[in-house]
């Protein structure tokens, strides 16, 4: 079952503008790998490349070392999810999963038991019309299972989803990488990420500025401090004067991007008491703003 993706060197240009720069990167088998990156970092036009959607200025991409195009039953290696807007929204989930199915010559049953999987077996003879985005989600992802492929490519999957679904789709996505899938997911939802994900590709401006396992990513980041003080906002001024921004975690606690060290040295110059002064490790959020050189807001 396993299938290892490749990106060698993979370039896009449109025009002037070039969307994606020298891509090379491995997606293993057995892991869920997060692909990352800004909105027009140019993961959704790499996820296209991957899928013989656009063509490639220049370089590869390829499953096993064939491209998608080269594929000899597709729909029985990759399962996508690049948009749940293919709907015909007259159209009941189950028969939208059986049209898919009679022309991928799938067996009858299967459109039951995806639909199963994802949870929408009670809402297979309503019509697509009258899903939310969350359930167009989930049949997205049944339509992408439909063939039991040994590749998942998603693109935000977890979009429209609410607390619970998202809880489900972790588990889920875990679930099927642990049975030999490979599971590339794009995602702009970093907590999640961080729980979900094995390893992580981070895209900025059309480059690949990271690649490596959470762990790794972890090591890298910038350690931190969380303080608390009775006068909070006079310490914001005072970081803020010094280049040291903070944000705030509650109303007398604030997360600084300096060691504490650093921190307690210039509240003990201008005379401010601390409650607590605790090193903070980053995370991928910090790793993340660090690589891409985006602004948090």
């Amino acid at each position: 079952m396993s299938t290892t993706l490749v990106f060698d060197h993979l370039t896009k240009r449109f025009g002037e503008t070039t969307a994606v720069e020298d891509l090379s990167a491995t997606v293993r088998p057995g892991r869920v790998t997060g692909f990352l990156g800004p909105n027009g970092a140019g993961k959704t036009t790499s996820l296209r490349m991957l899928l013989g959607l656009v063509r490639p200025t220049s370089g590869t991409a390829s499953f096993d070392g064939r491209p998608y195009a080269e594929l000899t039953d597709p729909v029985r290696q990759v399962g996508t999810l690049l948009e749940a807007t293919g709907f015909h929204p007259g159209r009941r989930a189950r028969d939208h999963l059986a049209v898919l199915a009679v022309a991928a010559r799938l067996p009858r049953r299967r459109p039951e038991e995806v639909l199963e999987l994802v949870g929408l077996t009670d809402a297979a003879r309503r019509k697509v019309g009258d899903f939310s985005l969350g359930m167009r989600q989930r049949l997205g992802l049944a339509a992408a299972l439909l063939g039991d492929p040994p590749v998942l490519v998603l693109d935000e999957p977890a979009n429209g989803l609410d607390p619970q679904g998202i809880r489900w789709l972790r588990t889920f996505l875990r679930g099927l990488a642990a049975e030999g899938r490979t599971v590339l997911v794009s995602s702009h939802v970093l907590p999640e990420v961080e729980q979900t994900a094995d390893d992580v590709l981070v895209l900025a401006r059309g480059r690949l500025v990271r690649t490596g396992t959470l762990a790794e990513l972890g090591a890298g980041a910038a350690t931190g401090t969380t303080v608390r003080s009775p006068d909070a906002a006079r310490l914001v001024e005072l970081l803020t004067r010094a280049g040291l921004p903070g944000s705030w975690t509650s109303a007398d606690e604030v997360r600084v991007d300096a060691p504490p060290e650093r921190v307690g040295e210039l509240a003990a110059q201008h005379g401010v008491v601390l409650h607590r002064l605790t090193p903070t490790a980053g995370g991928l959020e910090d790793v993340f703003f660090q690589l891409t050189g985006e602004a948090r807001t």
